[in-house]
């Protein structure tokens, strides 16, 4: 099966909201039916009409959820672009062990090591003012 190739000059074709098409990795997109739903506004889509918006896409730093969601409005390709290669999927694996504490991992953040010496600190921080004020109501009396 052959797939639908394009070249740069009909891609400019497409640069209205009712007839949007945009290339991203060589790919062609007919985003027409998107427009309407997409999270950062059609200004953005408008901009980006009928050119090669790679960069721009990647720049925004879209999700893996947002790159898979691309995949419906796919149309062909760029005439005269290599081939597309599928990247493999990764295949996530973790160690086999029956601790829970050996699969978790470590704190990111947070105080970490700090919470002993913080709460010793805040322990000490009551013992003195309690001792104080235990001490000025004798001195009271």
């Amino acid at each position: 099966m052959t797939e639908n190739t394009y070249t740069a000059e009909e891609v400019k074709k497409h640069n209205s909201l009712n007839d949007l098409w945009v290339v991203y990795d060589n790919d062609v997109f007919d985003i027409t039916k998107f427009v309407d739903d997409h999270p950062g506004g059609e200004e953005v889509l408008k901009a980006n009409a009928g050119k090669d918006s790679t960069q721009e896409f990647d720049d925004v730093g879209h999700s893996e959820s947002a790159k898979s969601k691309m995949k419906q409005f796919r149309i062909g390709r760029i005439a005269g672009a290599p081939a597309r290669v599928e990247q493999p999927k990764k295949k996530v694996t973790t160690p086999a062990s029956t601790s829970a504490s050996a699969t978790r991992p470590a704190e990111a953040g947070g105080l970490g090591a700090l919470k002993i010496p913080i709460i010793i600190i805040v322990l000490a921080i009551i013992a003195y003012f309690t001792m104080a004020s235990d001490a000025m109501i004798e001195d009271d009396q």
